[in-house]
Formats: C-alpha cells, structure tokens, sequence
C-alpha cells in the first residue's frame, strides 16, 4: 500500500461506544507535535491471532488474522480518534485528530474536549464522582467527519450509569469543518445521547429517568422530535449511519436490515454485530462480529452491496472497525497480544487494543501501537474516522482564510477556513499579480483557490 511504512518493530464494544462511550482518562489540551513512533514490536513475521479451523463461505476460506510488524501512520492520512479510560464505564472524554504534518512528524490536535471548549461545569447529584460535572454524551461523525456532532450533559445527570435525573440537560455542539470550530446547535431537557448523523437530522437515544422508567430508552431525531421505532428484530439494538445517511441496524442473530427491516445482508453463522463501515457508495461492508455458542468466536467480514462475502478472517478476541483507507486497507482496533507491543516504562501498563490497519488482501493487522501508548491517547483510543488527502492546513490567519471561485483576490468569496482547518489539496496551483494560489476542497466540499500564503502544504 503507498505511504504504508513498516518498522521493525463488540454487541457490547458497539453499546459502549454509542451508549455509554463512554471517561477516566485524560483528555483536552492544545494542538501539539508528537515525534514519530520509535517504538519496535518484538515480532518479526506475522503471528496468528486465532486457531480456529479454516471452513469456507459461499466459496470464500476463512482464514485466521495475523498480526504483523507495527505500522507507522500513512502520509496523507489523518485519523479521528476517540478517547477515554479503557475498561471503563465512564464517558468519552475527547476527539483527536493525528496525521502527518507538512515535516512529516506526526502531529495530534484535540478537536472536542470539555476543558478546551470551555464549557461551564456544573454540580450534580449523582453518587458517581464524575458525573457531577459536565460530561460528553456521545458523538456522531458524518462519513468523511465534515459534520460532527458532539452531546455534552451540562445539568444534572445524563445517564450511563445509572438513571438519568428530573433536571438532567443535554447540550448539543456542531462542527461542519472536521472538528475546528464549533457552535452551540441546541438545548435540550432531558439525558440525551448521540447516536447518529442521519438523512432525517441528529439521531439519539433518551435515557431513562426514575420517573419514566420502566419504559425503555427511545430514539428521537432532533430538531423534529420525530420518534424512530426500530425494526422488531433490533429492538434492543443500536444502529450505525452509512455513508450516505442511512441507518442500518443489526440484529442478535447476525443480520443487518434497514430501518423499514428489509434485509441487508446475514452473518453466515449468526452472532452478534459489534461495528460496520461501508465504503463510500455502500460498495463493499466490513462487519467485526462474534459468536457466543460453546465459546466465543470473533470475525471480520467483508460483503458485496449484494451481500455475497468477498473476505472472511478469524480472530482470537475483539476488533472494532473505524473506516477505510482504501480498497484493500482497513483502519481499526483490534487486540493485540502484550509480547508484541512495546515494553511499557516502569509503573506504566501497555494498551493492548491499539488501532491497527487491516490488509485485507495480505490477512495481516498491523498495529499502530507507538503513538497510542503516551498521553493524549493513551487509553481508549477508538477509530471513528479516516481522512483522505493531501492536505493543506489553514495557519497564520489569526481568523480564516477565504477560499475563492478565482484564484484571485477580488473573485467570490465561497468559503472561510479556520486556522487548523485541513482542507484537500488538489496539487493545482496558479501564479496570479505576484501570488501563489491553491486549488483547494473545504472539509464540506466546496472547491476553490486559497492564497498559498495562509497554507501549510
């Protein structure tokens, strides 16, 4: 895969992750460089990471996972992570975005975090310590994480552990820029958390109160209010938003279906549904499953849009699935056994769930470990996004650069980029009344020319 550098070197992941995904660890902080990772990883040829007995699907063999040698970040990739405390049931406590500067160092931004927000803290009630402070109660990412979503509980408590309270408020945050800038979208009486970017507007889950249980957690769009029943097949499930902005729900016995519970496509042997991503166009599914009969057993599969298999792999334990890199390549978590991660400093434990990229065509993980293991990632760090470039990232404008329809300076003003703000670099330039000017597309689409002089490339 070009940029791929080696060195030497789930329905419980996906209830965790939308539900509570919930916040021990440490988040928040400025935008700052991180080093490259020099960190090895003890093997030096792939290592199974499953025994299960080769079968076949449809004509497809399923072969078991190896994990291979650490890989480093592709240049021309940026992830969007998320992090929190690992093991926990604590709440998501940020958004990060690592990728490769224009020196080629690795560089980590904090997107949304409660303290570099500044949003006020509150008192409440609960008998949990950290949930007597504003907390994040989910977040949702459209399919390329130009819109993002973010719900905060900024009175009372929520729920995630426990009922939510009478006074409970929920805070809704938009970003339409990757995660830069954000304004307040709404606010909302209630414990509220996001599920979903949809067609039909912000998906979320109303969490239970003691005054209105026993009745079961509902799913709302906001703004409308609209109530979204689930199919009777997932009625206990959570769903995920493809690309396009349709929910698909998975089921307990290994099926995913559209929300009218038309049949997308079904698990050879059942299970349950621990994550999906589907490429742009809904091409092509990546299904991370697990089965509990006489013992667990962990899968990725890969599925046509017409549901035939294309890729069945085994694994010994969890992976979670974030995106696609490419047409071959998936970026994710997956466990990792500790011998073949770093050695961790005295007093330190090493993560052993770290993202990963998946080669679907070579069977092989390979595990991002360095960057993952020091703060501000360090902990829960799952994928929820990967970002296509190259970029060129806004700097020095002190407010935002203007991207234009001419690559001049009196031409239409189509769009204003923040500073931080990665726009696509289309590799176009113009030399006009002595300026330098990029072809550029916004993280909301919209193409036009930036002055070179604003642009980190």
């Amino acid at each position: 895969m070009p940029g791929l550098k080696l060195t030497s070197s789930l329905a419980a992941i996906a209830a965790a992750l939308l539900a509570i995904a919930a916040a021990c660890g440490g988040g928040g902080g400025e935008s700052s460089p991180t080093g490259s990772a020099s960190a090895t990883v003890g093997a030096t040829t792939p290592t199974p990471i499953t025994t299960v007995t080769p079968e076949a699907i449809d004509g497809v063999e399923v072969v078991p996972l190896q994990v291979g040698e650490e890989a480093e970040i592709p240049e021309n990739v940026a992830l969007i992570i998320e992090t929190g405390c690992w093991q926990c049931d604590g709440p998501t406590t940020g958004l990060y975005r690592l990728y490769r500067d224009s020196s080629g160092q690795l560089r980590t931004d904090a997107l949304f975090t409660i303290e570099a927000l500044g949003i006020p803290l509150h008192r409440g009630n609960h008998e949990e310590a950290w949930a007597n402070e504003s907390y994040i109660t989910g977040l949702a990412l459209n399919g390329d994480a130009s819109e993002i979503i973010a719900g905060v509980c900024t009175r009372g408590y929520c729920g995630g552990l426990g009922w939510a309270t009478p006074d409970a408020q929920t805070t809704l945050f938009r970003s339409l820029d990757g995660g830069v800038t954000w304004e307040q979208y709404g606010i909302v009486d209630g414990g509220y958390y996001v599920v979903a970017i949809t067609n039909d507007g912000v998906l979320w889950s109303r969490q239970q109160s003691e005054i209105d249980q026993p009745a079961p957690p509902g799913f709302e769009f906001f703004p409308s209010g609209d109530p979204l029943e689930p199919p009777s097949a997932a009625i206990e499930a959570w769903p995920t938003s493809l690309p396009d902005g349709e929910l698909v729900w998975p089921t307990s016995d290994g099926r995913l279906l559209r929300s009218d519970g038309s049949e997308i496509l079904a698990l050879d042997k059942g299970g349950h549904v621990g994550s999906v991503v589907a490429q742009a166009g809904g091409e092509r599914f990546a299904i991370a499953s697990w089965t509990e009969r006489t013992s667990s057993q962990y899968r990725l599969d890969i599925f046509a849009r017409n549901g035939r298999p294309m890729n069945a792999f085994s694994l010994s334990d969890f992976a979670f699935l974030g995106g696609w890199l490419d047409g071959t390549h998936l970026v994710g978590n997956v466990v990792v056994p500790q011998r073949l991660l770093p050695t961790p400093e005295p007093g330190r434990y090493v993560m052993d769930f770290p993202p990963a990229i998946f080669d679907l065509e070579a069977g092989v993980a390979h595990p991002l470990a360095g960057p993952f293991q020091q703060p501000p990632l360090f902990g829960r760090n799952y994928v929820r996004a990967v970002l296509r470039g190259p970029f060129a990232r806004v700097v020095d404008t002190g407010s935002c650069l203007n991207v234009r329809a001419e690559p001049s300076m009196a031409a239409d003003v189509l769009a204003c980029a923040a500073d931080s703000v990665l726009l696509r670099d289309t590799a176009q330039t113009r030399e006009v009344d002595g300026a330098t000017w990029a072809r550029v597309v916004t993280p909301a689409g919209v193409e036009g020319w930036a002055s070179t002089q604003y642009l980190e490339r």
